[in-house]
Order: C-alpha cells, then structure tokens, then sequence
C-alpha cells in the first residue's frame, strides 16, 4: 500500500510546536504564523492571488524556471512560479516529506498531457475548462483510458466534489496512484499540486485542502471554525503537532484515524501501538483497534499481532487485509 510506506517512514517521528519561520525572498510572498494552530504557518502569493498552510518547520523555496519553455504534461499552459515547501531536514535526500505547487495560466483550461508524455502506460490526456456559458467546470477526456474508455467530456458535478476549506474544487489530475491534484483559483489561474514522492505519500492533498482564492468571487469559504479545523486536521497529518503511530495520529487531548478524523472514545494518555514493529494494531488499554476502527470483542490484555494483517488473542484470531473477519468469519456490525 503506497499510504503505508509513507506511514511505516514516520510513524515514531514526533515533532511538537515549533516557532521558527523559513525565509521568503520574494516579493509578494508572505508567511504568516497561525496562533490558533501552533505549529502552522500561512504562506500567501498575492501575485497570483492564493494562500495555503505549511508546517512552520518547513521551508518554502521558490525553483526557476523558463515561462517560454514549453512545460512537458502542460504544454498548452504558462508556468508562472514554481514553490517547493518540504522539510528542510531532508532536503537533497531521498524521500523527503514535501510538496511542489506550480502556479499556472490556461486561458482555455488546463490540459495535462499523462498519456502523451507519460511512460506509464496508465496515464490519461485530460483538460479542465469553465464553460462561462453555464458557469459549470466541465472534465473532457482527450484520450483513451487505461482501461478502454473512449475520450468524452461532461460537465463536473462540484457539489459532490471534494473542496478546499476556500471552497475551490480539488481536480484529480492525471499522474498515477493519486500523487496529484489541480485546484483552480479561477477560469484561467490553476495550481497543480504534487508530492514530492510520487505513489509514496499524500502530503499534497492534505496542503491542498488549506488553499484559499485571495481573488473575488473565485469560491464561497468555509466558516472561520470549518477553516481552523481543516487547518489543525493538515497540522495534524503533516507532522507539525502531535504524535504520529502508525496509521494513528494523537495529541495530549485526542486520537486520530489515518484520515484525520477524530477517533472516539479512545484515550489518547495511553493509546499505543501494540507492538512498535506493526503499524496496523493498536489499544489504549480498554479497546483494540485497527485500521478501520475498533475490533469488537478484541480482549487488550492478550491480543497480539502476527503479521500486519492478522492478530489473535485469547478467543479468537482476526484478519483485517480486506474489512474484520474474526475467526475467518466477517465481523458482525
């Protein structure tokens, strides 16, 4: 699993509040540390009219590049800038946590080119458009898929989209295994978001969900409290608060779930991996969980795991590759 690799890299790496700010050279640029989010800071492009949150411990560096050139998957757009925000820690090492955001205009919509300049025979040709006609984002498919689907083009359904707590829709784009996403700040400004390890994390989706237009009328933002919480949930599985156990996240008031979601009823003083060498098993001493939640019935005091995706205890034993079965037997709900 892609999401586990990441996980299995830092899942002991405990990085607390950390009140130090990276240096931004150009003009324009902004970083703004967030009282209510320890750990978090703002970073503004008002050039291009968007701001985003980073860990403080992180570094934004902007990389140059040549706005004639032809920009390989996006050859029909211009590359404005180019922001890496990474871990400084792990800068020139491979498999550094961090993101790339290129800023780019397309007055006729983005296209991105993940057949034709892709060696991976998986990728799609793609653009996405604004039809100021029906004011609707319409996805048109510029090449067969992967899996035989012939090109087409249909307007975008944005209110079962996935959104940035700005309330721009989060595009899907066309590199394999998730390891990118558009956002459009408006019909001609667009923001391709990448990991800095392709297929082995998801640090930019969870970036990306802090995006907000600083434009007019580019999307309608959450509640001041919805855009806080979406900032404390990146802070969170970004490595900027908390602890980080497996496919588990806690701070000194709650549990997390590997989405970032609160995990109820668990005890975060004495919730701990059950054996520091499997990433998918954990207890806080009253129930056991994996990762789709609690494991009914599952006795703490005698549960042990025997490999990533089986356990037992004292009762019974317990399979989790593919939902709960206990005893080779789906749990009951």
């Amino acid at each position: 699993m892609a999401q586990g690799s990441q996980k299995d890299r830092r899942w002991l790496r405990h990085i607390g509040p950390i009140l130090m700010f990276g240096a931004f050279p150009c003009a324009g640029l902004l970083a703004q540390a967030q009282g209510d989010v320890p750990g978090m800071s703002r970073f503004t492009d008002r050039g291009f009219g968007f701001s985003f949150w980073y860990p403080t411990a992180w570094k934004v560096k902007e990389e140059p590049v040549d706005p004639r050139v032809k920009q390989g998957w996006f050859a029909d757009a211009k590359l404005i800038k180019e922001l890496d925000v990474f871990d400084p820690e792990m800068e020139g090492k491979d498999g550094a946590d961090g993101v790339i955001i290129q800023e780019l205009l397309a007055s006729a919509g983005l296209a991105e080119l993940g057949h034709t300049m892709s060696a991976s025979p998986v990728g799609i040709d793609q653009r996405y458009l604004f039809d100021g006609r029906t004011h609707r984002w319409i996805y048109v498919q510029l090449s067969e898929a992967p899996d035989g689907t012939p090109p087409q083009a249909h307007p975008v359904d944005i209110k079962k989209m996935w959104k940035t707590m700005g309330g721009l829709p989060i595009f899907v784009r066309a590199q394999r295994g998730g390891a990118d996403v558009i956002v459009p700040l408006d019909a001609s400004h667009f923001l391709a978001i990448s990991t800095m390890q392709v297929g082995g994390d998801y640090d930019h989706n969870y970036l990306a969900t802090t995006v907000v237009s600083t434009g007019q009328g580019a999307g309608k933002p959450a509640s001041e409290q919805v855009q806080a919480e979406t900032v404390y949930k990146a802070a969170i599985k970004l490595g900027a608060i908390g602890q980080m156990l497996g496919y588990w996240y806690k701070d000194s008031e709650h549990v997390y779930d590997q989405n970032g979601e609160l995990l109820r009823g668990a005890n975060p003083k004495t919730f701990a991996l059950l054996d520091g060498a499997n990433p998918s098993f954990a207890t806080d001493g009253v129930s056991v969980y994996f990762t789709g939640g609690v494991i009914p019935g599952a006795d703490p005091m005698t549960f042990v795991p025997m490999g990533q995706f089986t356990a037992k205890d004292a009762h019974h034993t317990y399979e989790t590759g593919y939902g709960l079965k206990i005893d080779g037997l789906p749990a009951e709900k």
